[in-house]
């Protein structure tokens, strides 16, 4: 994922996933499961506006796009993320919360030809007679589940501590070495669709039965290889409050490694399609008893591909990317959280840098509202708009999040990425904090403010007037010195 899902994340009092942003943040709710998904989609040197061009007729724009080399479908990338449990425990000093999850990743280097073959056909001026040349190398895929732990505690009333530990679990991987095939294709009437295919592909893969074509059975490859491809991985984090409105925050995570080391196999196809018209549909929809539709389809395919494939058993070994994350808070506005953001190693591939200005507003008790402006410095400079939402009653709590919002609404506008996330979550203990100050609001005497434990939820300081509930009328009223009213 972008590092912008981590910024919705960033110690938010409603959500037990803050804790993995920051070990060290404490989350409100007592106990809660959740489940959530998240996807990552970069277009990489293609946009939606460089193919369709309002002023232009739709064969007019793919045409036009064809003939400009400056864009491609190179280095494309897709993350699925599948959060399939998370349960956060919560004390009056400490937090600990647990997740498992499944990450998919895959990265697409695909040949513009391939898609000019698609459309137009070789009889189109563009490709008459022509054999595209389709390179496909660098692709690659990578599935794995990750399972992490962390633990988070309070110490006095200023400072808090938290570590955590991720185990990963490789579960597949394949990637193209080298791939480049000769494609001659034509669109004439006289046939359904002619197709040659000629070149060679080399690939690379871990998780996989010996062949591409026989994948492991899921459950059989995690209950017999527990323990290899393989990687282990540790964070902390410190938030310290050095007055009650500031809160300052500084975490760490994926400081470990990776190994790939079992079932590696090498392939090397050659594929020769001489010439492919179509299957016969009349025999598909005719069911003669004579023939056998499955064979006939497994003896045309066979004969369009020779593969060697050899097991390897290599070791892969990788250090992680480490993430680092900053930020300052500002809490001396009611129903209001302004952050400042500086991370780096952001994202699920580890690559992002930014800095960010946050705000977290509470509208009531039931819903949460988000924003935040980012500026990306690394791998490519842009910068984004963010929102996102919480909605919580009884126990229920759905929360979603939409990433650069300004290149969804504005096809025409050039982006590097579109992200987001939605889960839901179950909250089985109602331990409000309306001022999110780590003291729910049945034992806070200054439940709007935000304060100390030591004053019982009121600030030691007085950036705004305090209250604590008046005993006859049961109403919050202000007070003038804290200190003395609960030294």
């Amino acid at each position: 994922m972008d590092g912008q899902i981590e910024l919705f994340e960033n110690n938010n009092p409603l959500l037990g996933r803050s804790a993995v942003t920051n070990p060290a943040f404490l989350p409100q709710k007592g106990l809660h499961i959740s489940l959530n998904t998240r996807t990552h989609f970069s277009p990489g040197g293609a946009q939606l506006f460089n193919v369709f061009d309002s002023k232009k007729t739709a064969e007019e724009s793919i045409r036009d796009w064809f003939k400009d080399s400056s864009l491609n479908f190179k280095n494309i990338e897709l993350d699925q993320e599948l959060n399939l449990l998370e349960i956060g425990i919560r004390s009056r000093r400490s937090y600990i919360h647990m997740s498992s999850k499944i990450v998919a990743r895959t990265d697409l280097n695909l040949d513009k030809d391939l898609f000019g073959l698609f459309f137009l056909g070789n009889l189109d001026s563009n490709y008459y007679n022509k054999t595209a040349k389709v390179d496909l190398s660098g692709t690659q895929f990578q599935l794995q589940s990750e399972h992490r732990m962390s633990y988070g505690r309070r110490i006095g009333s200023k400072l808090y501590i938290g570590a955590s530990a991720k185990v990963i679990h490789g579960l597949a991987r394949l990637k193209l070495n080298n791939a480049n095939l000769d494609v001659t294709t034509d669109t004439s009437l006289n046939s359904i669709y002619a197709l040659q295919v000629n070149g060679d592909i080399d690939a690379i893969s871990t998780g996989f039965q010996g062949s591409l074509l026989n994948p492991y059975d899921p459950f059989s490859y995690l209950f017999n290889i527990p323990f290899v491809n393989y990687g282990l991985a540790f964070g902390g984090g410190l938030i310290y409050r050095p007055v009650d409105f500031l809160r300052l925050s500084v975490a760490t995570e994926n400081q470990g490694y990776t190994e790939w080391n079992y079932f590696g196999s090498t392939h090397k196809v050659k594929v020769g399609i001489d010439e492919f018209t179509g299957f016969d549909t009349i025999g598909v929809l005719s069911f003669q008893n004579n023939r056998n539709l499955g064979q006939d389809l497994q003896d045309t395919i066979s004969t369009w591909y020779g593969i060697y494939e050899n097991d390897t058993f290599y070791k892969d070994n990788n250090t992680l990317l480490p993430r680092y994350n900053l930020s300052i808070e500002f809490l001396g506005l009611p129903q209001n959280r302004i952050a400042f953001i500086y991370a780096s190693g952001m994202g699920s591939r580890s690559n992002q840098e930014l800095w960010a200005i946050s705000d977290q507003v509470t509208i009531n008790k039931y819903i949460q509202l988000y924003g935040s402006y980012a500026r990306i410095l690394r791998p490519k400079t842009e910068n984004v708009i963010n929102i996102g939402f919480s909605s919580q009653f009884m126990g229920l709590q759905l929360f979603g999040q939409l990433n650069n919002v300004s290149a969804i609404i504005n096809p025409e506008r050039s982006a590097n990425f579109y992200s987001g996330q939605l889960g839901i979550a179950f909250n089985f203990t109602q331990n409000f904090d309306s001022d999110g100050d780590d003291i729910p609001d049945h034992r806070d005497n200054c439940r709007n403010t935000y304060g100390v434990p030591r004053y019982r939820g009121c600030p030691k300081h007085m950036f705004r007037t305090p209250h604590i509930i008046d005993p006859k009328t049961k109403r919050l009223k202000p007070i003038r010195r804290v200190e003395e009213r609960f030294k």
